[in-house]
C-alpha cells in the first residue's frame, strides 16, 4: 500500500510514516498504530501532519495521482525521497 499526504507519495512502510503516524499491519490491512498515543502522551506525532495523511490501497493512489496530474503531463505532486515509491498504474 501506499501513503499520501498533501503533496507526497510516500510507501506504506516508509520510517516518515511510521514515526509520524504510525505502523501498517502485516495482514494486508493497513491500521495506523500508536498514533493517538504517541499523541497523548509524549507528542511525538505532529497533528496537523498527520491530519493530512492517508493510507492507501494501489487503486486509491493510482486515483490520487491522477487527481494531481495535470492536462499536459505535469505533476502536482512529489514522490517521497526516503521511500522512493514507484507510482501506481493508473488504471
Amino acid at each position: 500500500p501506499y501513503a499520501a499526504g498533501k503533496h507526497t507519495l510516500h510507501r506504506s512502510t516508509c520510517r516518515q510514516i511510521e514515526q509520524r503516524v504510525g505502523g501498517v499491519e502485516g495482514d494486508g490491512s493497513p491500521r495506523l498504530h500508536g498514533a493517538l498515543t504517541r499523541f497523548a502522551h509524549d507528542g511525538a506525532l505532529s497533528s496537523g501532519w498527520a491530519a493530512h495523511m492517508r493510507i492507501m490501497e494501489p487503486a486509491e493512489a493510482a486515483t490520487w495521482v491522477k487527481e494531481r496530474t495535470g492536462p499536459r503531463g505535469g505533476t502536482r505532486y512529489r514522490l517521497c525521497g526516503i521511500c522512493v515509491p514507484v507510482p501506481p498504474e493508473s488504471g
